[in-house]
């Protein structure tokens, strides 16, 4: 038995799904079943049961899940523990991050980190804020930049930054508005509502229940990056965190800041890894990120987490 095929078998476990899992790990679905097969074979017992739906875990694949995690994390442990000796460290860092907020900055520190630490490999995983924050639930994940929502049990959350949620619109269209519009403004506009299952609609009613009741919700999309492409395309105006606004649409596109509505970022870690050096590492990154985005005014709706408590 071989450490690759517990990965690969908690891979597909987590997903319920071969083809789910494959897409996580980045590798083959045939090589994946060939791999699971192959521990199944090891094992002599079936660790799956198939269906039109995907896979669900027999007795002995629930059993083997419970020692699969707890052998994954130990050896995760192992790795940093001994990489952190001495002066620059090794092994792998798992990060992750909803894809509204990897292009501000997630990959800006990992393209640091990686330039810094030419030893250390980084692992890059999207994913809804939910989803990453059940993943450094269960260790599967080392640090993740996630929506400052509900915690989840053993998940520490360091909060990050603020930002206005924008209403994005075409660039011609920009005059349309002034310097912020206010949430009845949006009543009449064909929107497009980032946040889908994390719902921005429904955080939206909880603030403001009598005008959200009016909005004309065209679709709700599960990336921020989607409700960009679409207002692109003219299917309406979208509601997404400014940061979807990434330098590359900046000739197409333009938001207009919408009043007391903010979005919150946090960077979560699981409690039990807060003294690895790599983790500190990519957390002051991060902060002194932000700290000079602020400054340079390169995020203009953004304010630190330390001013937000001031």
């Amino acid at each position: 038995m071989e450490l690759r095929q517990i990965r690969y078998f908690k891979a597909v476990a987590d997903a319920m799904s071969f083809v789910r899992g494959a897409y996580y790990l980045n590798v083959a679905q045939p090589a994946l079943s060939r791999s699971i097969a192959k521990l199944e074979d090891e094992i002599g017992q079936a660790l799956f049961v198939r269906h039109a739906k995907g896979v669900s875990l027999t007795d002995a694949g629930e059993r083997f899940y419970r020692r699969a995690s707890d052998i994954l994390e130990s050896v995760r442990q192992l790795i940093d523990e001994m990489a952190t000796e001495g002066g620059d460290f090794s092994g792998t860092v798992a990060l992750g991050a909803p894809q509204s907020i990897h292009m501000k900055l997630l990959l800006p520190v990992m393209a640091g980190f990686l330039a810094r630490y030419p030893d250390c490999r980084v692992d890059l995983v999207q994913g809804s804020s939910s989803y990453l924050r059940d993943r450094i639930a269960d260790g599967d994940l080392d640090v993740a930049l996630i929506s400052n929502t509900a915690e989840a049990s053993g998940v520490m959350m360091i909060p990050l930054v603020s930002e206005s949620f924008c209403l994005v619109c075409p660039k011609d269209r920009r005059a349309d508005f002034g310097a912020e519009v206010e949430v009845p403004d949006l009543v009449g506009l064909p929107l497009i509502m980032a946040g889908y299952p994390q719902s921005t609609l429904a955080y939206m009613e909880d603030a403001f229940p009598e005008v959200v009741r009016k909005l004309v919700v065209r679709s709700e999309v599960n990336s921020s990056a989607l409700v960009g492409d679409l207002v692109e395309r003219g299917a309406g105006y979208g509601i997404a965190p400014s940061c979807v606004m990434s330098p590359g649409r900046s000739e197409r596109l333009d938001f207009v800041p919408i009043a007391g509505l903010r979005a919150s970022w946090a960077i979560a870690t699981h409690w039990n890894r807060q003294g690895f050096r790599a983790i500190r590492e990519i957390q002051e990154m991060l902060l002194a990120l932000v700290a000079e985005l602020i400054a340079q005014n390169d995020w203009p709706t953004a304010r630190s987490a330390d001013s937000e408590e001031e």
